[in-house]
């Protein structure tokens, strides 16, 4: 827990509006807050299309991270989507940017 509180915190300079109480409840209820499985794997969901921390679909992660780049919001040298540092700033950033929705936990959590 400790670890991702960092992690949050490294990030938040880029992506300010995120509400944290909901960021933290996203990445529980997509990933119980772990990036990796037991055997060291990148933590996998929806039958293997979604990925990590956040639960990134390959194309949404790329489609985010080229709009975050447009934005001078991005603050990596290039997009990884299993590196779990880039989809806590991408999930931060698209709650900032309106694509909550995107997430099935977010929708869960809002109650839609």
């Amino acid at each position: 827990m400790k670890r991702l509180a960092l992690l949050l915190m490294l990030y938040s300079a880029h992506s300010v509006a995120a509400d944290q109480h909901l960021v933290d409840a996203i990445l529980m209820c997509e990933s119980s807050n772990r990036h990796y499985e037991l055997d060291g794997r990148v933590r996998f969901g929806d039958d293997g299309i979604s990925r990590g921390i956040a639960q990134f679909r390959r194309e949404t992660f790329y489609e985010f991270a080229a709009m975050a780049k447009k934005q001078h919001k991005w603050p990596f040298k290039k997009p990884r989507w299993f590196d779990e540092h880039q989809q806590v700033h991408l999930l931060k950033w698209g709650l900032d940017n309106g694509y909550g929705r995107r997430w099935t936990c977010w929708r869960k959590l809002k109650g839609e």
